[in-house]
């Protein structure tokens, strides 16, 4: 049986979508890539094709990125490193859960869970993320008591959901609307310059790898976020 009619029969993809799968690499045969559809699948060969259980069932994969300052969360560009050229190429049709500009860094979730990521940005669900911030000159009981009420910048109104101040001087917020760069908008309204924006949340997920690093989410956390989000 050819490798094009194999995924037909046992992936349920139609003769087209077997083609570019094929074409682009995305199958395996013993652990190697062919990319010829009229390749012949022996007996006893073990054919994996990319983001997907045999029957057509699409896997579904959850990871968590630790963003480094400096690159964007953007496939391409032509002027700045993106994420995905520092993550394995397997996760390139992964999609962010919400962004962090090229300046910031910490928690980014990643999944080809359309659904999920849809209800984890959408300003209905109020899903948590948590940043911590190094502001000059540095924040003031005033300054947290107007994030906290709200400042409007551009027909936006921004508003932290909580907001405090360290020992050390740092601004730890939370956010639940994710607008545009709105901690910097809002710095930058109340007189503040960011010199460091890092996320530690988003969700019921917490940072805990280094910069540049990347793990599974755990059942457990996969869960939580879709109970989260009323989703079962």
């Amino acid at each position: 049986m050819t490798l094009l009619k194999y995924l037909q029969t046992h992936y349920s993809f139609s003769r087209r979508k077997a083609f570019r799968f094929i074409r682009k690499g995305k199958v395996r045969v013993n652990g190697e890539v062919i990319t010829q559809p009229l390749y012949e699948v022996g007996e006893g060969d073990v054919v994996e094709v990319e983001g997907y259980e045999p029957g057509g069932i699409k896997r579904m994969v959850y990871v968590a990125f630790h963003k480094p300052p400096g690159f964007v969360v953007s496939r391409s560009d032509p002027h700045n490193a993106t994420i995905y050229s520092i993550l394995p190429p397997e996760f390139y049709d992964l999609r962010a859960v919400g962004r962090l500009d090229k300046p910031s860094e910490g928690l980014l979730l990643l999944t080809n869970d359309g659904e999920l990521l849809h209800r984890l940005t959408h300003p209905k669900y109020g899903v948590p993320r948590t940043y911590v911030v190094e502001v000059t000159p540095p924040p003031d009981q005033r300054l947290i008591v107007k994030v906290l009420e709200g400042i409007e910048d551009r027909g936006d109104m921004l508003r932290a959901h909580d907001a405090k101040i360290t020992r050390g001087g740092k601004l730890i917020l939370v956010l639940k609307q994710g607008k545009y760069r709105e901690i910097r908008r809002m710095m930058r309204r109340l007189g503040r310059r960011v010199k460091r924006l890092k996320r530690i949340s988003y969700g019921t997920v917490n940072l805990d790898l280094p910069p540049g690093g990347w793990r599974y989410l755990t059942d457990g956390e996969v869960e939580s976020l879709k109970n989260l989000v009323g989703l079962t």
